[in-house]
């Protein structure tokens, strides 16, 4: 299942670089960067045959434990959900 993480600014003392090492480290197993942009990163979580559940709630809490912004969204299946919700 594909995740991606649209962002407007990454939190103070973090670089992009830093978000996706701290993201592959997170994961694991659980999923993989495919890709990133100066607002976006995109992840491949977990085989779809599986509950990727697991890689959700990871990157949700990561994201919160950074503090990115409210207005930051992670978008499942073209669908976009607040990180905050």
């Amino acid at each position: 299942m594909e995740l991606c993480i649209h962002f407007t600014a990454l939190p103070q003392g973090l670089t992009l670089e830093d978000v996706k090492l701290d993201l592959a480290t997170l994961l694991e197993e659980d999923g993989w960067l495919t890709g990133s942009g100066p607002d976006f990163i995109e992840l491949e979580l977990e085989d779809e045959r599986n509950n990727p559940k697991y890689g959700i709630l990871t990157v949700k809490g990561y994201l919160q434990k950074a503090k990115f912004a409210p207005d930051t969204t992670i978008e499942l299946a073209g669908t976009p959900t607040g990180i905050y919700d």
